[in-house]
């Protein structure tokens, strides 16, 4: 009886200790929502009509006033050029006047994305935090 429940500790432990899936483009593609606030969206490998554009990713975040008063997309908004590297994304800002980029941590679960915030301070700032999104 004593190895049954230790059989049973040993396979719980091992399904408990889910590994992430394997990145790719293709589990990837598509639209992603942050999930507390529900104001910023990734769209992977997808146009902003929802068309195919391998590599791309854009980032929407909102829009606010600036100080002469024009309504205007957030700081991070825009189009990104990605790279997976293993357990990182490699991005690069195609709006901006550098073409340096860089690379942050990037973990997906089924439906669940986390990623290194490198949208919300503007590009090739260091992190503030992960960020959790969910497909739609």
């Amino acid at each position: 009886m004593r190895s049954f429940y230790t059989l049973l500790l040993v396979s719980l432990t091992i399904l408990a200790c889910k590994k992430s899936d394997t990145l790719s483009p293709e589990t990837l593609t598509g639209t992603w929502i942050e999930v507390t606030a529900r104001q910023d969206t990734l769209l992977f490998n997808l146009d902003h009509m929802g068309a195919s554009l391998p590599a791309s990713l854009i980032v929407k975040r909102g829009t606010e006033r600036n100080s002469s008063g024009y309504l205007l997309p957030k700081i991070g908004s825009g189009i990104y050029l990605y790279e997976l590297q293993g357990e990182r994304i490699f991005v690069r800002n195609l709006l901006s006047s550098s073409s340096l980029g860089a690379d942050y941590a990037i973990e997906q679960q089924g439906d669940i994305l986390k990623v290194e915030n490198f949208f919300e301070l503007g590009f090739r700032q260091s992190p503030t935090a992960t960020r959790t999104f969910k497909r739609q």
